[in-house]
């Protein structure tokens, strides 16, 4: 048998409240985790390796404070207003009428509870909440923290979501990270490359003397131990490295410029020569 116009429509509208119905009655108290919150913090280079507690605020669902999260409340009992104290609820399709049970007093007549004013049913409110997270040692720009239920709180007795934080760590005027490696230019003056020197290098735990050898040239690396950053897995720390670059002195007076003189006619074959040899290795 098949079925149009206007009968059609009846009967899709039946079918559609008959599917309806069932659904509400299936997930109508079903416990509802709640759902994930994400933010975004921004911390300082120093509070990113030292770690320690963080203050923030996260505006999140709560259970509703009137109702306790039950999104109705206890009145005393009185005719229910949908049926008119019948128990069921009548509607019309074209021509055919239905009866139904009345969704608010699930067929009783008679109404004990009504819907919270303050949540209308929703069970939860919006509110913010201070919360103080702990940053751990090491923490590296882009770093994902999961707090563990701070998300929207779960309905109908469900569990709560989870808060997650990403992680934006301001960079440092001297420092550059790589990995748990953190890297430092430090200037050195011709005599100090030249003869050799001991100089001071800025670090985590404050200044480090570092050793430059002599001939020491713009741009070498050293290397300190376990002057890096700590990390967060294992709590072990990587290295300081410090790349030297020569700085030239502004040579203003004359003894200084004959000094200059002096040393260049010295040392002048001596530049060119290891520049060809190198050349020449490289030829091989």
């Amino acid at each position: 048998m098949s079925v149009s116009g206007s009968a059609a429509s009846t009967f899709g509208d039946l079918f559609a409240d008959v599917l309806d119905q069932r659904e509400t009655s299936r997930h109508e108290g079903t416990p509802e985790r709640g759902s994930d919150l994400h933010q975004t913090i921004t911390i300082g280079f120093e509070e990113a390796i030292r770690g320690g507690p963080h203050p923030l605020t996260v505006t999140r669902q709560e259970h509703c404070r009137t109702c306790r999260g039950a999104g109705w409340q206890q009145v005393a009992e009185t005719r229910c207003l949908s049926c008119q104290g019948v128990g069921t609820v009548k509607s019309a399709r074209g021509h055919m009428v239905f009866s139904r049970t009345c969704a608010h007093c699930a067929g009783t007549g008679r109404q004990r509870r009504s819907r919270c004013p303050t949540c209308s049913g929703q069970q939860v409110e919006m509110r913010i909440e201070p919360l103080t997270m702990n940053i751990p040692a090491g923490l590296a720009n882009g770093a994902r923290i999961r707090v563990p239920g701070k998300g929207h709180v779960g309905r109908n007795g469900g569990e709560n979501g989870d808060l997650y934080i990403m992680v934006q760590v301001e960079p440092h005027p001297l420092f550059r990270r790589e990995g748990d490696d953190l890297h430092v230019t430090m200037p050195i003056a011709v005599h100090e490359a030249a003869l050799g020197a001991k100089i001071e290098v800025p670090s985590l735990d404050g200044h480090v003397r570092l050793r430059v050898p002599p001939g020491t040239q713009s741009g070498q690396r050293f290397r300190l131990r376990d002057r890096g950053v700590p990390s967060p897995r294992d709590a072990r720390r990587g290295d300081l490295v410090v790349e030297v670059k020569l700085v030239l002195p502004r040579v203003l007076d004359e003894r200084s410029k004959e000094l200059l003189r002096e040393f260049g006619r010295i040392n002048a074959e001596d530049v060119r020569r290891d520049v060809l040899q190198h050349k020449g290795h490289e030829g091989h």
